[in-house]
């Protein structure tokens, strides 16, 4: 079972360019990565903190296309949320939040 909401955090550029879906990195070119709320401040701190502004999405996991799977990064033992074959529709975006580093 799946959470009902997981999150994605994006450039305000990607933001800005997303039009009915989701607009993602090339980082996201196999799956699209997502996170639970508890694993959000891990991932900002390690990979969004030189960034001086971004985007948190919360979304509704019920509405998102494509395949999710709950499994380590490759490499990696800690799992997370990649969603396959898939895309963030504009209407599974419950709050989008413009958020800055400390």
């Amino acid at each position: 079972m799946h959470p009902v909401y997981l999150y994605k955090i994006l450039s305000v550029g990607d933001w800005e360019k997303s039009r009915g879906i989701v607009h993602v990195s090339s980082m996201d070119n196999a799956f699209i990565h997502l996170a639970t709320q508890e694993q959000l401040p891990g991932i900002l701190a390690k990979y969004w903190a030189d960034v001086p502004e971004y985007v948190v999405l919360k979304v509704e996991t019920a509405k998102l296309q494509g395949r999710l799977v709950f499994e380590a990064n490759p490499g990696g033992v800690n799992k997370y949320y990649h969603l396959y074959n898939g895309s963030i529709p504009m209407n599974a975006v419950v709050e989008s939040k413009i958020s800055h580093s400390t």
